[in-house]
């Protein structure tokens, strides 16, 4: 769920970012970001008949860390080629991808994460910059871009609970895309509202459009419409 509001900083993490800055300052140079390995339809993977089954058998005991990486193991046992691996790894070990489709420079992946209690399939923008933009990231929505939009702001009066879920993610339709005049992309993509949780009542929907330059750099996100629902 996205929650509405802005986080206020911690001062743990405060603190954490002096460490890191003053360790840096007797660390070596780096060498500079890696960029990591184009993602094509190579990387989308069908488990086999019964993988879950024994999967789980051999996994269940584990926690954690140990439980995604038996994981990946398992995927490996069963013939997952090394793109649809590396695409695991990428998601944390917990997700593999299901479809890819070539959008141009930024291309759009769809994955399944078996192990959510919810919202099991997701999607990615890929091969951009940055590499791998989940469109449920919270953070691609500012609160305050949503505020600016009436019916958004209406929304907020009547239903002081509303919150922000993905809506399909899976399909041609999950992620549409169309060329910007200036040779960038720009990426459209639902969501639910729904008044305060998963499983309450639908209300309305929100579309996003996610804008990338023609270098593929991500630029920013725009409301591109919010509805509301008569009941």
């Amino acid at each position: 769920m996205i929650e509405r509001g802005v986080m206020r900083a911690r001062l743990s993490w405060f603190l954490l970012a002096l460490a890191a800055a003053a360790a840096a300052q007797t660390a070596a140079p780096p060498e500079g970001p890696v960029t990591p390995a184009p993602i094509g339809p190579g990387a989308v993977w069908v488990p086999p008949e019964g993988f879950f089954a024994a999967m789980h058998k051999a996994c269940d005991t584990r926690k954690g860390e140990a439980f995604s990486a038996c994981f990946v193991a398992r995927m490996e046992k069963a013939g997952a080629p090394a793109e649809a691996v590396e695409f695991t790894r990428r998601t944390g070990n917990m997700a593999f991808a299901s479809e890819f489709r070539d959008t141009g420079t930024v291309d759009v992946a769809c994955a399944q994460y078996p192990f959510r209690a919810n919202e099991n399939s997701a999607c990615f923008l890929v091969n951009g910059q940055p590499p791998m933009v989940d469109v449920d990231d919270p953070k691609l929505i500012d609160p305050e871009l949503l505020g600016w939009n009436r019916v958004y702001a209406g929304l907020v009066k009547t239903y002081p609970n509303l919150a922000i879920f993905p809506s399909r993610r899976s399909g041609e339709l999950a992620v549409t895309s169309a060329p910007l005049r200036n040779g960038g992309q720009e990426f459209r993509v639902d969501y639910s509202l729904r008044d305060g949780c998963h499983a309450c009542a639908r209300v309305g929907s929100l579309r996003m459009a996610y804008d990338f330059d023609v270098n593929g750099r991500y630029v920013g996100a725009q409301v591109s419409a919010v509805r509301a629902l008569n009941h």
